[in-house]
C-alpha cells in the first residue's frame, strides 16, 4: 500500500538545558547526535544536539566560530523529531550522499531550511560532524571546539545528507504494511532507544543483565537492564529497571 500524502517536518522547541525531547532524529552512525536547528538573525542554520544528562545542548557553525551554551544560543534551538511511521507520516528519513541529491527526486525530498541544509562530514579527521551547507554558495560549516570549519568542492560529494524518503519504508521495517523481509544476520551492531526516566517501560525486547534473573541485594529489582547515559557528553553505562510498568 502506497504511503499517504507526506506531512510537514516536525521540529521540537527547546531552550538550551530544557529537558531532552522525544523521538529525536539521530544522525547516521551516532549515538548521542541530534539534527537541529537554530536562526542567527533570522536567517537558518542547522548543527546538532546532543543529550547532556537528560538536558538538551547543542553546537552550531556561525563564521568562524562555535556557537554553543545558553549564552551564544539565547532563546530557542529546534530538534528533528520522528513521531510515528511511513504509514502515518508517508516519509521515512534516509541519509543518502550529497553527490545522488539529484537521483529519484520523484520519491526523495530534502530536509532544508531557506538555503541551510544538514550536511554530515562522515571522514571528517578528528571525528565526525554534522553541520550545515549553504545552498546557495555550496559552502559546508562545521563546528567543535569553539571553532568552525569550511568545506567547499570536491569532498562535498561524499559527505552525507538528510532527506524524506516518500517511498514504502525504510529498510527492515516491521510494519503489517511492509513486506517481510530475509532472517536477519546474526551479527549486528547495537541498537539504543532513546528513552527518559518515567517514560512507560518499552514494549520492545530489553537485554537483561546476564540474560537472566539476578539475585540481587534486599531492595533491588531482581529484573536489570543494559542501559546507557550521557553526562557531559560523555558515555555512562548503568542498568534500569521496570518500576510499576515506568
Amino acid at each position: 500500500m502506497p504511503n499517504p500524502a507526506p506531512k510537514e517536518d516536525t521540529w521540537a522547541f527547546n531552550p538550551i538545558g530544557s529537558p531532552f525531547p522525544d523521538n529525536p532524529v539521530k544522525v547516521l552512525g551516532q549515538q548521542n547526535m541530534y539534527v537541529a536547528l537554530w536562526y542567527k538573525n533570522g536567517k537558518p542554520v542547522h548543527g546538532y544536539a546532543w543529550n547532556d544528562g537528560g538536558v538538551v545542548q547543542a553546537s552550531f557553525p556561525y563564521g568562524k566560530a562555535e556557537l554553543t551554551g545558553k549564552v551564544d544560543l539565547g532563546g530557542m534551538i529546534q530538534v528533528l523529531q520522528y513521531k510515528g511511521d511511513h504509514n502515518s507520516l508517508g516519509y521515512w528519513y534516509e541519509w543518502i550522499k550529497y553527490k545522488d541529491r539529484f537521483e529519484k527526486t520523484d520519491e526523495r525530498q530534502l530536509v532544508r531550511c531557506g538555503d541551510s541544509m544538514p550536511i554530515l562530514w562522515v571522514n571528517r579527521p578528528g571525528g565526525t560532524l554534522l553541520g550545515y551547507l549553504n545552498m546557495k554558495t555550496e559552502e559546508a560549516y562545521f563546528s567543535q571546539a569553539g571553532k568552525a570549519e569550511c568545506v567547499v568542492g570536491k569532498p562535498l560529494s561524499e559527505m552525507m545528507i538528510i532527506i524524506r524518503n516518500l517511498k514504502g519504508g525504510p529498510p527492515g521495517c516491521v510494519c503489517a504494511s511492509c513486506p517481510k523481509g530475509p532472517p536477519p544476520v546474526l551479527i549486528m551492531l547495537n541498537e539504543w532507544a532513546d528513552i527518559r526516566m518515567g517514560d512507560p517501560w518499552p514494549g520492545y525486547r530489553t537485554v537483561r543483565a546476564g540474560d537472566k534473573t539476578l539475585n540481587a541485594t534486599a531492595g533491588d529489582c531482581a529484573e536489570q537492564h543494559v542501559a546507557l547515559w550521557y553526562v557531559h557528553g560523555e558515555p555512562v553505562m548503568g542498568r534500569i529497571w521496570n518500576n510499576g510498568g515506568k
